[in-house]
């Protein structure tokens, strides 16, 4: 594929053996780490991580497509990580951080793998893009929209005020309209019984683009929004500058 044509193991100058002896040195480091300098809970989750990556994903990539949700999941583990290194998991914030992660996975990769569909499939990969494109895209949108109830969850759960809704509403609002355009596109394409047109695979091509070009801001943004919204961020914040009395409670 032209996007991994110059990487060490495919232009031989790292052998297939030599990569899974490197990845499993330093990925046994890691989770060694992890335990010793974190906790248990936070190495577990780093160690099925590499098991889901690198086997499971990796593997099913050749089988079905439901490696693209397996794989999403490893993108949604690392907020779990990051949670339980300081704080329990039984926690509801932490499992809508990483349904954040989760469901944004879905448009941004689904609308890149739309214009490198025909190089998967020759390199032998089963992804939605290429086998069900209409699917694809609608799958894009739904995991869009899904981003609003998961970041209502998150003020709801209280790792954000309220304020986070009206403002993340706007990327959230943005991203699902681009998917929606991707969506109402592809499915005028593959409507039944319809062969798609020249111009119609042009234009799916460039509300994918456009899509996948939101989701690369979309992300940041919502999680500096998050940051900024923390439950109790600006009183802190104003109290040490002294413009705030401390909380009685």
């Amino acid at each position: 594929m032209t996007r991994t044509v110059g990487r060490p193991v495919v232009r031989g100058l790292v052998t297939s053996l030599q990569a899974y002896q490197f990845a499993g040195g330093i990925g046994s480091l890691g989770v060694a780490m992890l335990y010793y300098g974190v906790n248990p809970v936070v190495a577990a989750l780093g160690f099925v991580n590499i098991i889901l990556y690198g086997w499971t994903y990796t593997s099913l990539k050749r089988k079905h497509i439901i490696n693209t949700w397996i794989g999403a999941l490893v993108g949604a583990i690392p907020p779990l990580m990051g949670w339980a290194a300081s704080s329990s998991l039984a926690m509801p914030g932490a499992w809508c951080l990483a349904g954040l992660l989760y469901a944004w996975q879905f448009p941004h990769f689904n609308a890149l793998s739309h214009n490198i569909a025909d190089q998967y499939k020759r390199a032998g990969y089963v992804m939605t893009a290429a086998e069900n494109p209409k699917l694809n895209a609608r799958v894009s949108l739904r995991y869009s929209l899904l981003m609003f109830p998961i970041c209502f969850g998150l003020s709801y759960f209280e790792v954000t005020d309220w304020m986070f809704q009206f403002d993340s509403a706007i990327f959230n609002g943005w991203l699902s309209l681009l998917a929606y355009q991707f969506w109402k596109q592809q499915t005028i394409n593959y409507a039944k019984g319809t062969i798609p047109t020249e111009e119609g695979l042009r234009l799916a091509s460039i509300q994918a683009k456009k899509l996948f070009w939101a989701s690369v801001w979309q992300l940041p943004a919502i999680l500096i929004l998050s940051m900024l919204h923390k439950k109790g961020q600006w009183d802190g914040i104003l109290y040490h500058l002294g413009l705030k009395e401390a909380s009685n409670k």
